[in-house]
């Protein structure tokens, strides 16, 4: 949204209420907003769950779980996700569990082994580590979000004053209803996804709103 909170507000209720969810201890740790080209260029399980708001459009590369080649807007909110896989594994007895990287399950989470020999007693795990980004939250490819808010054009249907419909690959929006029947360009402005955002916002939220809202996280 353009103006929902303005830019004096926003750092305030962004830093706001990243602080209160990190000190809920909760699944996502917010890290800050960096550029695409500034996040982490190596990723380690111990990042699980940390949270990046990326400032630029991007295109995502093999690092995502998306995989590479997808398109993302500016705001994306970027997760580092935890997909390593553990296998049990049978000791013949002779092998140091620290030296062979084993983990163990506590608490259950696992964590590496500090035995320098096998404990007949435990359960000792190999891991096939595999850390990615995640998309945590954004409008993908234009094309995916002209689908969200609008159907293409049916010359069979009627539509009202203030309809929105895809014509031809564009956005268009009823200035007047319209009777079944073909195209008729006099009907319809061209519009875009911030048109049409903008024109359903509040006006930017004021300090004391923003403190209501950061009481509420309390």
């Amino acid at each position: 949204m353009a103006n929902f909170v303005s830019n004096d507000n926003m750092t305030a209720l962004m830093n706001g209420i990243a602080t209160k969810f990190n000190s809920l201890g909760g699944a996502w740790k917010f890290r800050g907003s960096v550029t695409f080209a500034n996040l982490p260029s190596t990723i380690t399980p111990a990042m699980a769950g940390y949270l990046y708001n990326v400032t630029n459009d991007f295109t995502t590369d093999a690092r995502f779980i998306e995989g590479a080649g997808k398109k993302y807007k500016a705001g994306t909110n970027v997760a580092v996700a935890d997909l390593t896989t553990y296998s049990e594994v049978t000791p013949v007895g002779s092998e140091n569990p620290t030296t062979e990287g084993w983990y163990e399950l506590v608490n259950g989470k696992y964590v590496l082994s500090a035995d320098t020999e096998v404990d007949s007693e435990k359960t000792y795990y190999s891991a096939v580590v595999d850390v990615k980004f995640d998309v945590a939250g954004s409008f993908e490819d234009l094309e995916n979000v002209y689908d969200m808010i609008a159907g293409t054009f049916d010359s069979t249907q009627p539509y009202t004053a203030g309809d929105v419909v895809i014509y031809e690959g564009t956005l268009y929006k009823f200035n007047t209803d319209h009777a079944a029947g073909a195209w008729d360009s006099t009907e319809v402005d061209s519009t875009t996804v911030t048109e049409l955002v903008t024109a359903a916002e509040p006006d930017s939220l004021t300090t004391a709103q923003v403190n209501a809202l950061l009481a509420l996280l309390d």
